[in-house]
């Protein structure tokens, strides 16, 4: 029988979002949990007990009896087949079991027995286990079995109790911030009762009003009215309400706990049993237009344009200002509405039609409009609108302010294209950093493919001892260039730590033998030391460590010319999971003046200008440096004395590598049948693909450009794969697959094609999918990583 190894559930996908609905994962230790996992340790007396829960690619331990890591790749787990069924799973004896007798944990380790029963919460979804291990072959009881099913259902409780307070919070959280904008609106907001008596009210009460909110509670809003206007604006709303009216645009006005008289404009809405209201105060308006009705001389002479308009929106009058601006006497638009008047052919009308339905209900407005002058110029102007209403509540007059915003529109305009041509500044710098990547990196592909090739061709000694210093070298001269062809990358912190296990002593080793030649040429000593209590793998980036390294240790040897350069390792701190070390590069050399020691880290400054001349350098590796330092929530540390010496150092907290249970395999390359063509117009890049492909007897094929990639698929019509460079002459692989992709045969569609690059850039990646590659392979490439990508479509 076929026994599936990686059991997937039907319902994964609604199972995965359910898991991630509880917020349960890589949170803390929490007791009820752990008092739960040792209930389970207790009951089944067994020396692990596990509380887990499953995602997508692991299983991670909520509670933990036992073990010293807290989560496990899915595809090593016993209980990816406990969340198969609802049933508790029990191995007796997993070296005696078809499923668990090859498991790491049983092969190299020490289980023997499993016993699981699944989490599945009220939904029916089977979110993890609770299980518990032992060392020897047995059986649980019938009890035991019942215990952990109850226990079970026990984390279910919490799981959902947690939930539901979460949820809670968040409503909570929702709630407190709708009533903070309601409360710091800069509007009086009120819900009054049908009786008009105020039942909440913001904060505005107080700015606009003077009074607080607990004054104004428990008032009919009538109480804030002049007694004189209490009678017609109840016959407004009497009269609305008989038809059937919900709601109204209101200006009234307000007597201020000081006895001061203000304008309020009101948006009313009626709901059920209560009333909603929100008020602007438009006091200045008001006020605005009642002195230009009063002083109309002023309002000739002032410098924005005034139109006055009756009832109908036919402009009665105009002043001097208006003239000077849009050019019409009072005579050419008089009678006339006066958005028809001033519109022209790229006039936004629906503005114009917007702003009086907006007059029509009484409402105030401000707009900003294209129009034209009476030459035909086109300007910009700034349009308040202000109502003027009779002793009735009946529209007298409008009053409209023209200002003139050209000048502004135009700074606008100039504002956008600056930033236009910033975004196209940037994607030249984009392009430019694309070519210089792929033309530096083209030739580093040949260093590090013939370095890899001549390192599988059997070396003697002394030569494969040279190869590896090359080979290091290389990857690590790669690592510069992407890091300086990237700088900006670093400047805005995109760039992400890769998290592996690294050997400190064996990176150590490398820089120390990188570095040992330019060194014995300088006749200076170069060393390392490195604490005894190191672990043997901790988890970081190697390459950016490296590269921390590399550049201290070169600047030293660079300005060291009588002693050496010591790499000093120390453990300063220790725990079961993390390891903090202190990190030290120290020589005997020129030293650094004490007011240059702040500038030596800036980007292209040397600490003294005749530095550049002797010694050479950008003064970008120091910049980096510090900049990589940081990413590790770190610091670099400088001690020097002019003339003696300098010393960088740096502490990083790692974590150590969990792989006490790893199995160190192998990977065996086995030959391949595949019929590959290989495009790229570099010919030294075509050479070393074809040495590499042929160690795995691959038929190659080569094209120097898209075109003759086309002609030959159609031609043949029989290759596996497609190598396909990004830029070569006359039609880049880019488009060549396009046009592969867009024929109807499914040859054509379906063909693996995998993108070589030398670009590093995020867009470019982009468009590898957008183009229908399967792939890419990023220039100089590891052949490793070539076997693994074209290895899944060999034939049988």
């Amino acid at each position: 029988m076929i026994l599936s190894r990686n059991p997937i559930p039907a319902n994964e996908s609604e199972r995965l979002d359910a898991l991630n609905s509880y917020h349960i994962l890589d949170t803390l230790p929490e007791k009820d949990y752990d008092a739960i996992n040792r209930l389970a340790a207790y009951i089944c007396q067994t020396p692990v007990s596990l509380i887990t829960f499953i995602d997508a690619d692991r299983q991670w331990y909520k509670a933990n009896i036992g073990l010293p890591n807290n989560e496990i790749a899915r595809s090593e787990t016993f209980c990816r087949y406990t969340i198969m069924s609802d049933e508790v799973l029990e191995v007796p004896d997993a070296r005696q079991n078809e499923l668990f007798a090859d498991n790491p944990a049983v092969v190299d380790g020490w289980v023997r027995f499993y016993a699981g029963v699944p989490i599945i919460d009220n939904e029916g979804y089977r979110l993890g286990t609770i299980c518990v291990v032992d060392t020897v072959p047995r059986n649980l009881t019938v009890e035991q079995k019942d215990a952990l099913v109850t226990l079970a259902h026990e984390v279910v409780s919490h799981l959902t109790l947690r939930k539901q307070k979460r949820e809670l919070e968040e409503s909570l959280k929702l709630h407190n911030e709708f009533f903070n904008l309601f409360n710091n609106s800069p509007e009086i907001h009120c819900v009054m009762d049908r009786t008009t008596r105020i039942q909440l009210i913001n904060d505005s009460v107080t700015r606009i009003l003077g009074y607080t909110p607990l004054e104004a509670i428990g008032h009919p809003i009538w109480y804030f009215f002049p007694k004189g206007d209490r009678d017609h604006l109840l016959k407004i709303v009497e009269d609305g309400l008989r038809n059937k009216k919900k709601s109204y645009e209101l200006e009234t006005r307000i007597i201020t706990r000081t006895g001061e008289i203000k304008w309020v404009s009101w948006s009313v809405i009626a709901k059920k049993e209560n009333w909603y209201a929100s008020g602007r105060d438009i006091t200045y308006q008001k006020k605005v237009v009642a002195e230009l009705e009063q002083l109309s001389l002023v309002a000739s002479k002032v410098s924005n344009g005034v139109v006055i308009s009756d009832a109908n929106n036919k402009v009665v009058w105009v002043n001097d200002a208006f003239e000077k601006i849009t050019g019409y006497h009072l005579e050419d638009v008089e009678g006339n509405a006066l958005g028809d008047k001033i519109k022209g052919e790229l006039t936004d009308v629906s503005i114009i039609h917007k702003a009086r339905e907006l007059s029509k209900n009484k409402q105030s407005f401000e707009v900003d409009l294209l129009m034209y002058r009476k030459d035909g110029q086109p300007i910009w102007i700034s349009v308040i609108n202000s109502i003027i209403l009779d002793q009735f509540g009946n529209i007298d007059k409008y009053v409209e302010v023209i200002i003139d915003i050209t000048a502004k529109k135009k700074a606008e305009h100039e504002l956008i294209s600056a930033k236009e041509e910033a975004v196209q500044l940037n994607r030249a710098k984009d392009m430019f950093i694309s070519v210089m990547s792929h033309e530096i990196r083209t030739p580093l592909n040949a260093v590090i493919g013939i370095s890899h090739l001549l390192m599988e061709d059997n070396p003697n000694e002394s030569q494969k001892e040279n190869l590896k210093i090359l080979k290091f070298s290389a990857d690590n001269l790669m690592t510069l260039i992407n890091d300086v062809l990237d700088f900006t990358k670093i400047e805005t912190g995109n760039i992400e730590l890769e998290k592996i296990p690294v050997d400190l002593r064996e990176l150590v080793d490398g820089v120390v033998n990188s570095m040992q030649f330019k060194a014995k040429g300088k006749n200076v000593y170069l060393k390392a030391q490195v604490d005894e209590s190191l672990p043997e793998n901790i988890i970081g980036d190697k390459t950016r460590i490296c590269q921390i390294l590399l550049n201290l240790v070169g600047n030293s040897v660079k300005f060291t010319d009588k002693g050496g350069v010591t790499i000093d390792l120390k453990v300063i701190e220790q725990t079961n999971n993390e390891v903090r070390i202190r990190f030290e590069v120290s020589d005997t050399g020129i030293g650094i003046a004490a007011d240059k020691i702040n500038t030596i880290f800036e980007s292209f400054k040397q600490a003294d200008a005749n530095i550049t001349r002797l010694y050479g350098g950008t003064g970008l590796g120091l910049a980096i440096t510090k900049r990589l330092v940081e990413l590790h929530d770190s610091r670099i540390n400088v001690e020097s004395t002019y003339g003696q010496g300098s010393k960088f150092w740096f502490t990083i907290t790692f974590n150590k590598s969990a792989d006490t249970l790893k199995t160190k395999t192998q990977a065996v390359e086995i030959g391949l049948k595949l019929n590959i063509l290989v495009v790229d117009d570099n010919q030294i890049n075509r050479l070393l693909i074809d040495k590499v492909l042929k160690k795995w007897g691959v038929n190659a094929d080569f094209a120097e450009n898209g075109r003759q990639a086309l002609e030959k698929i159609e031609a043949r019509g029989d290759y596996d794969v497609v190598l396909m460079d990004i830029h070569m002459p006359e039609m880049g692989g880019l488009e060549a697959t396009k046009v592969l992709r867009a024929k109807a045969d499914t040859y054509s569609q379906q063909l693996p094609i995998i993108a070589l690059t030398a670009s590093m850039l995020n867009n470019q990646m982009g468009m590898i999918g957008e183009a229908g590659m399967n792939d890419y392979i990023l220039k100089p490439f590891n052949p490793k990583d070539l076997y693994d990508k074209i290895s899944k479509f060999s034939k049988e």
